[in-house]
C-alpha cells in the first residue's frame, strides 16, 4: 500500500475529458495497473486513464493530481471518503454528487463545482464558476449537505436549489445567489448585489459586503445573531479562513423572504456599529 496515489497529466489537453472514475475510494484497493486501466471519456470515445496520466502509487485513499486540468471534468464525482488534492485549475463538475471525504482544488474551478453535493468538504483556493453547489439545470434539488469553501469569487446562481449544507464565498458572489433555496446557508464575505435569494423558502444568505435586497423581502429587525459568531470562529479555527475581526462587533439587518414563497428565508446584511 502506498502513502498516496499521484496522477500527473502527461501533456496539455485540447479536448474535454470526463474523468468521473477518479475518486479516492475507488483507488483504495486498486493497483497502479488497475488505476491506469480505468475508463474515461473523450466525447463518445473511451480512453484509459493511463493514456492521459502517469500513475505513481497504488491502494491509497490519498490522491494528488498535477497539471493543467481545466479540460478534465467530473473529477471526484460521487466520492465518499479519502482526500483528493488537485494542484492547479480544474474543469467542470468537480465534486459533483460528492458524499464524503475532502476535495481540495489549489486553483480555479469551472462550472458546477459541488453540484448536488451531499456531504464532505470541497475547498477551492481560487475562483468558482457558475452554479456552485447548485442543482442540475432542470432539477429542483441542489446541495443537500456538506461544506463548500471558495477562497475567491463565485459565478452566477451559487446554491440554487440548496436543501442543506453551507457555502462560504470569501470574495464576491455572482448574480442570483441562493435562488430557490429550501434550506442551508450561503455566506458571502464580499458583495452579492444582483438579485440574491429569489424564491428562497427557508434558506439563510449572509452578506458582509454590499447587497441589494430584492423588493420581495421585508425588513424585520437589526440584531446580532449569536450563531454567526460561532460560525466565524469555526471557519477561522477549523478551516483556516481569514475572518475580519470587526464582523463580530457589527449588527445585521434581517430581511425575511421571499414573500412570493413561504417567506421564511432570510438575508442577513452586516452593518458596522460605527
Amino acid at each position: 500500500m502506498s502513502n498516496a496515489v499521484t496522477l500527473r497529466l502527461r501533456t496539455s489537453l485540447e479536448r474535454r475529458i470526463e474523468a468521473d472514475c477518479i475518486t479516492p475510494d475507488r483507488f483504495a484497493t486498486a493497483s497502479a495497473a488497475e488505476i491506469a486501466h480505468l475508463a474515461m471519456w473523450d466525447g463518445r470515445r473511451q480512453v484509459m486513464l493511463g493514456d492521459v496520466f502517469d500513475v505513481d502509487g497504488e491502494r491509497s485513499t490519498s490522491v494528488r493530481m498535477t497539471g493543467d486540468l481545466a479540460h478534465v471534468d467530473a473529477i471526484g464525482a460521487g466520492m465518499t471518503a479519502g482526500e483528493l488534492v488537485i494542484d492547479g485549475p480544474v474543469g467542470r463538475y468537480v465534486g459533483t454528487r460528492m458524499a464524503g471525504g475532502v476535495l481540495r482544488v489549489l486553483g480555479n474551478a469551472a462550472y458546477g463545482a459541488g453540484l448536488e453535493m451531499a456531504n464532505g468538504l470541497l475547498d477551492i483556493t481560487g475562483d468558482a464558476g457558475d452554479r456552485l453547489g447548485a442543482a442540475r439545470l432542470g432539477a429542483s434539488k441542489g446541495m443537500t449537505g456538506g461544506e463548500i469553501i471558495v477562497r475567491g469569487n463565485a459565478g452566477a446562481e451559487s446554491g440554487t436549489g440548496m436543501r442543506r449544507g453551507t457555502i462560504v464565498i470569501t470574495g464576491t458572489a455572482g448574480p442570483r445567489a441562493g435562488t430557490s433555496m429550501i434550506a442551508g446557508n450561503v455566506i458571502v464575505f464580499g458583495d452579492a448585489d444582483d438579485a440574491p435569494g429569489q424564491f428562497n423558502k427557508r434558506g439563510s444568505i449572509v452578506v458582509f459586503g454590499h447587497v441589494t435586497v430584492p423588493p420581495n423581502y421585508r425588513y424585520v429587525c437589526t440584531y446580532r445573531p449569536p450563531h454567526l459568531a460561532v460560525t466565524l470562529v469555526y471557519l477561522r479555527a477549523r478551516r483556516d479562513v481569514a475572518v475580519n475581526a470587526a464582523w463580530n462587533a457589527g449588527l445585521f439587518r434581517r430581511h425575511s423572504g421571499d414573500m412570493a414563497e413561504v417567506g421564511r428565508g432570510e438575508i442577513l446584511e452586516w452593518r458596522s456599529e460605527a
